[in-house]
């Protein structure tokens, strides 16, 4: 829920705690219109520079989690991120990505949607940050299914995946803790420390808070600069301790 000059917008979620519907004001205000106008008419050159954006902070998240695991690959992620074009023309993410799976999980890993062992755990991961960005995204304004990148007519939150791209790297790093500490089974237990995942440490330009928090905070901000015109957003920096993560209750 979330108050806007006297006006409440109130959404409702499902079992999975992404957002199913939403209960807009009838009431003079120019918040939601404003807001999707803007979206809609986002031009093509201003999508590409947000994306490209977040496409160099979730490459630089990846080196993180690979200094936090002490992977030597590290450094190479960085200077890829350097690399990345407006609208990633070069597909700079998917390259990094190929380096980064291999480093963080041995050669024999592969990224699968539907797998199990690791990736039970990275989809579960995934799926809690990815309802916290879908639910800050509603709560101003948007229509969740209109993206700057990701374009597909049966996804519903094609911008929540958008912008949970740099929070990947967050769920990454605590799987391979879990991982490594002896933990195969997605056991309830194990599922109650990802959820922990929305409480993680990360710095943006007011304050530290959780992760869940800074969503908030970068989704206003694009908000505004759909507003300006100008492809400039914040992008939450992550901050964990020698172990990668730090957790704010």
């Amino acid at each position: 829920m979330l108050f806007l000059k006297k006006v409440v917008l109130q959404f409702f979620c499902g079992a999975n705690y992404i957002p199913l519907s939403m209960v807009l004001p009838i009431a003079s205000h120019t918040y939601f219109t404003k807001i999707i106008k803007n979206q809609i008419n986002a031009t093509e050159p201003f999508k590409k520079r947000v994306w490209q954006q977040i496409v160099i902070q979730k490459i630089k998240n990846q080196s993180l989690s690979l200094g936090y695991t002490k992977k030597p690959e590290a450094e190479k992620l960085k200077m890829i991120a350097d690399t990345v074009k407006s609208g990633d023309t070069d597909n700079r993410e998917a390259y990094a990505a190929k380096l980064y799976w291999k480093a963080l999980f041995g050669e024999s890993f592969i990224r699968d949607k539907n797998g199990d062992g690791i990736n039970a755990f990275l989809n579960y991961g995934y799926a809690i940050m990815r309802a916290g960005m879908a639910r800050a995204i509603c709560a101003h304004g948007l229509l969740p299914a209109l993206g700057i990148h990701h374009d597909n007519n049966l996804n519903q939150f094609c911008l929540a995946d958008d912008f949970f791209e740099i929070y990947r790297p967050l769920v990454d790093n605590l799987v391979y803790k879990l991982w490594e500490n002896g933990e195969k089974d997605l056991t309830p237990q194990n599922k109650k420390t990802l959820v922990g995942l929305l409480k993680i440490k990360v710095h943006t330009s007011d304050c530290d808070t959780q992760a869940v928090q800074s969503m908030q905070y970068m989704v206003s901000s694009f908000v505004n600069a759909l507003e300006a015109g100008k492809p400039d957003i914040e992008l939450p920096v992550w901050e964990g301790n020698a172990d990668g993560i730090t957790i704010i209750e």
